[in-house]
């Protein structure tokens, strides 16, 4: 899904509902070269990619049928700590990922860039945020209760 969108699929980051996040000194102002690397659906597409996604979540979980593993981790206090976590997924920093808030919020970024930035992302007690890569057989969670979910997909054989 992400490698066919063309330049008409974005839309430009001034237009995006959630570039505070990003951009305003009392959340976080990113440096223009990553602001650079999050590109913000349009409203059909990112509810395209919501609607992929959605179906592979149960009531604020992983929906466990889908996966072969499921691994959580509470987001601690330390924001460093869940990099690390982050991080440590077998995931490439250069992965192009989706990352998912909604029907009408999505945004298609680099794997590194959500790892970094993913308290920016991420607000506890507001955001159900669903984040993967077309290429790859992995969907990551975050749950508004602060906890990620790391999913690794079944394996359908024939």
């Amino acid at each position: 899904m992400i490698d066919t969108l063309t330049q008409d699929d974005f839309l430009a980051f001034d237009e995006f509902d959630l570039k505070w996040r990003f951009t305003e000194e009392r959340y976080n102002c990113l440096p223009a070269r990553d602001i650079a690397l999050i590109r913000p659906l349009t409203g059909r597409n990112a509810k395209r990619f919501y609607l992929y996604s959605e179906k592979y979540l149960g009531n604020a979980t992983l929906k466990k049928s889908e996966f072969s593993t499921i691994e959580s981790f509470a987001t601690p206090l330390d924001d460093e700590e869940a990099r690390n976590w982050l991080r440590a997924r077998p995931v490439r920093p250069d992965t192009t990922v989706a990352v998912c808030w909604d029907r009408t919020n999505c945004v298609i970024t680099l794997w590194r860039i959500f790892c970094t930035y993913w308290d920016d992302f991420c607000y506890p007690s507001s955001d159900d945020i669903l984040i993967w890569s077309s290429q790859e057989n992995w969907l990551l969670y975050y749950c508004h209760h602060e906890v990620f979910e790391y999913g690794t997909k079944k394996v359908i054989t024939t």
